[in-house]
């Protein structure tokens, strides 16, 4: 709720929903996700959760971190994967979640997966409030950054850009595991929690997915991502 860049931004309205009533409802649309929790600090968003139905777990509100909400929230739970789906993904859709398990399932040396869509609006791809992504051959994440990467400054062809879709499989162990890492470097620079992984020489693995989803980070996001939810077969599913 106290979002820098959008205070009170979890219960936003969008067509009649909260947009955290929205994340939960479609992450529970998954069938490979058992159960889905809320993880917050806030009263507000735990009695508006309560109200529609949704299991919350509350955390400490000293986090500036969103996986370390994660970890201590995650702490009793017993699980072989935990998917951390943020708040803030009112269009995520249950494929694209088993998207990203089926990646850390099917490949023994990734310890978490993420996904990632190419950049179509050209004002994306300097905005820092989109996160960009770098991968090799092995579709392991090389670096994240909120600024454009890679560099255009000497390229001769035109470069295709990557957003980060804010949806992380990560096996249990590795998770426990993350909570003993210390806040990195470059996780510290870009404020991007993933990158704590990256920096630590584990294989964060990634998907490139054809989707047209939109999170919302900033005020100015809600009226284009209600403009797609319009148009949303998933949304049409629990619209009622």
């Amino acid at each position: 709720m106290a979002s820098s860049r959008f205070p009170g931004k979890p219960l936003v309205d969008l067509l009649g929903f909260s947009m955290i009533e929205h994340v939960w409802k479609r992450s529970k649309l998954c069938n490979q996700i058992d159960e889905v929790y809320i993880a917050t600090c806030d009263t507000e968003i735990k009695n508006k959760a309560e109200n529609f139905g949704a299991k919350v777990i509350m955390t400490d509100s000293c986090h500036e971190m969103c996986m370390d909400r994660v970890v201590e929230a995650a702490q009793n739970l017993i699980s072989d994967i935990v998917v951390i789906i943020q708040g803030d993904e009112p269009l995520i859709t249950p494929e694209l979640l088993s998207t990203a398990i089926n990646s850390l399932i099917n490949n023994k040396s990734f310890v978490a997966s993420t996904l990632a869509q190419k950049i179509i609006e050209p004002s994306e791809i300097n905005d820092p409030n989109r996160v960009k992504m770098v991968w090799n051959k092995n579709k392991e994440v090389l670096y994240i950054s909120r600024e454009a990467i890679p560099s255009s400054k000497k390229a001769n062809k035109k470069i295709d850009y990557y957003k980060m879709v804010c949806v992380y499989a990560m096996n249990y162990d590795f998770l426990m595991k993350y909570n003993s890492l210390d806040l990195s470097n470059l996780e510290n620079v870009e404020s991007i929690d993933m990158l704590r992984i990256v920096e630590n020489g584990y294989s964060l693995g990634l998907e490139v997915v054809d989707a047209n989803i939109m999170n919302i980070d900033i005020p100015g996001d809600v009226e284009s991502v209600i403009n797609l939810l319009k148009k949303d077969k998933i949304f049409k599913r629990y619209e009622k």
